[in-house]
Parts: structure tokens; C-alpha cells; sequence
């Protein structure tokens, strides 16, 4: 590691992100020795509590977060011109770094909360060094070089704003999927789900449920619907790019199954044996089809509607762990 300059380091999303801005990098840093680390959303996932006894769900709590891969091979330096693959961790460059610069041309969703928990989980909880972030307004070279040159810090309102949105999200994410791994664990059981790494989440379940009394639905179907989510009408539109995941895990789940009659670019299914009996094992006011919009105002409001997201996780969960089906 050069150590005869400051290191700089540099977060980004990609890698190549920093390749085509390196020209405006280097003009606006000349005396630091630069690192940049890729960031990705998929090196970090939930550390979700261990298993808890029953009678202590639902179990709400603030979310916790893992590396879920070695950190190694995500770092470049920018050697002479080229950024050069380093064998250094993300860790040896954040605690070396005289400052972090978090650059992005947007920021999306998740960009602010995986920015943090980077930080947090590399430095810990106290930051003693100056950490920035960059978002020009647009992403020609000349405007990211003014971007560059006067940084702002992570108070900035509009990096909290982010913050607050995909705080709250996580936050919801994190309980939803916790209880629902454990407290729909018996029905996906009783009905013959034997994919332990399945989850209703909080956008599967009710895409589920509005599949119910549909057949021969097509792949370009559900994916219309997920990323125009209307839920009742009575909550903001949603979207979500993934309902190919989505897809793909019913289908594992065996909930859902190809029939043959579509194309190869967009297939056709229908609910399975063991996907039609699951509606008889999860209380019909679980099968809320407005969660992915609720959430969204919560978000919008956030902190001051953490009490509400919480009263809202613990009756929905309570009205499963007390369901006892017809037949």
C-alpha cells in the first residue's frame, strides 16, 4: 500500500463507474494516493437473530448486517492512468483512508443504507474520519469534476433523506422476513413445502395471493403486475425489478409450476397442488395485497412511523401464530 501520499478512498457501486470518470478523479485528488472499492448490495446481507422460542414472537428488533463474502478482490488502485485490481480488503482500505468519498451519478435505493453499513461494519460505530459522498446532477465529466471537488458530507439533507427511506425499509424488510421464515414455517410444511430457503416476503406473499384464482398466467404477466403494483387502490402504486427472483422462487417452492403453453421468452404457469392448499393454512388477513404500499408511506414518514410499522408487524404476525385452520 502506497503510503507516502493521504489515502483516498473511494466507494462506489461498479468498479467501471470510476474507469471512465478516472481522468476527473485524479485532477481533483492529485496528492492522495486513490482506492476505490466496489460496493456491491450483494456482499452484505441480514445477520438475522438466532432461532427464538415461539412464545417470544413476534420478535421485533433493529436490523443487524454481515459481510456474506470474503471482502477480498473488491478493491483497485489508480495507478498512472489505469485502476489496477489490489489484493486488499475493503476493511485495510477504510481504516487507512485519511478520507472516504461515497461517488455515485444517483443515488438509488439501498445506495445511502449500504454506504453506511460499510462504514459500520468496518470502522464501527464511531467514524472519526471525514466520510462524503458525490451525486452530480448530471453525469457528464465536467459537472462530476465540480462534484468532486466539493464533496459533501453525509448530514447533507438530501443524502438523509435517502437515508430515512432506506432505513425504513430495511427495518420492515428485516422483521417481516425474520417472522415469516419462522412463523409461516408449519403451513409451507403442512403443505408439502420441503425449500427451507424459502420466504414469503413482503411483495411474494401478496403476488401469491392475487395469483390464487388465476390460471395460465404468463411470466410477462406477474412482471407487469409486480413492477405496477396497484394493490387495492387504497395505497400509492409500488414497484420492484425483481419479480424474475420472484419467479424463480415459487417455482423452487414448487407453489407454482410451468405448464408448457407459453414461449421460451415468456413462459405460463399455474398454482400447484401444494400452492392451492397454503390459502387454507394462513389467515385471510394475512393475505394483505396492500403491505408493498403501506410500506411506503411508512417510509415517507419515518422515524415517526416506526410505532405504527411495529403495531402493524406484531397484529399481522399474532393473527398467524394464533390461526387454527378449518379443516
Amino acid at each position: 500500500m502506497n503510503t507516502q501520499k493521504p489515502i483516498l478512498a473511494i466507494v462506489v457501486q461498479r468498479s467501471d463507474f470510476i474507469d471512465f470518470y478516472k481522468n476527473e478523479v485524479r485532477k481533483a485528488w492529485p496528492h492522495h494516493s486513490i482506492y476505490i472499492l466496489a460496493n456491491h448490495r450483494n456482499l452484505l446481507t441480514f445477520d438475522y437473530p438466532e432461532e427464538r422460542h415461539l412464545s417470544l414472537f413476534p420478535y421485533i428488533t433493529e436490523p443487524s448486517w454481515k459481510n456474506c463474502k470474503e471482502d477480498i478482490g473488491y478493491v483497485w488502485h489508480l495507478e498512472n492512468e489505469e485502476i489496477v485490481k489490489t489484493d486488499y480488503s475493503n476493511s485495510d482500505i477504510l481504516n487507512a483512508a485519511e478520507k472516504i468519498i461515497f461517488v455515485n451519478a444517483y443515488i438509488c435505493i439501498s445506495d445511502a443504507i449500504t454506504f453506511q453499513i460499510l462504514l459500520k461494519l468496518n470502522l464501527g460505530k464511531s467514524i472519526d474520519k471525514p466520510c462524503l459522498f458525490c451525486c452530480p446532477q448530471d453525469p457528464g465529466r465536467d459537472e462530476m469534476f465540480r462534484s468532486l471537488q466539493n464533496p459533501k458530507t453525509t448530514d447533507d439533507e438530501f443524502f438523509q433523506d435517502r437515508l430515512k427511506w432506506d432505513t425504513a425499509k430495511c427495518y420492515f424488510d428485516y422483521n417481516f422476513n425474520f417472522n415469516s421464515c419462522v412463523l409461516f414455517k408449519p403451513a409451507l410444511q403442512k403443505a408439502g413445502v420441503i425449500d427451507n430457503g424459502f420466504v414469503f416476503t413482503k411483495y411474494i406473499l401478496p403476488l401469491f395471493y392475487v395469483l390464487r384464482d388465476k390460471s395460465d398466467f404468463s411470466l410477462y404477466e406477474i412482471v407487469d403486475m409486480v413492477y405496477n403494483w396497484k394493490g387495492s387502490g387504497s395505497y400509492p402504486k409500488t414497484s420492484s425489478p425483481f419479480s424474475g427472483t420472484m419467479i424463480e422462487n415459487l417455482s423452487k417452492a414448487e407453489l407454482i409450476k410451468e405448464n408448457g403453453n407459453g414461449s421460451e421468452d415468456d413462459q405460463h404457469y399455474d398454482l400447484t397442488e401444494k400452492g392451492k392448499k397454503i390459502f387454507e393454512l394462513i389467515h385471510p388477513d394475512c393475505w394483505d395485497i396492500d403491505i408493498p404500499g403501506k410500506l411506503l408511506l411508512w417510509q415517507e414518514n419515518w422515524p415517526e412511523s416506526k410505532k405504527e410499522m411495529d403495531e402493524y408487524l406484531i397484529t399481522f404476525f399474532k393473527k398467524q401464530m394464533e390461526f387454527v385452520p378449518s379443516k
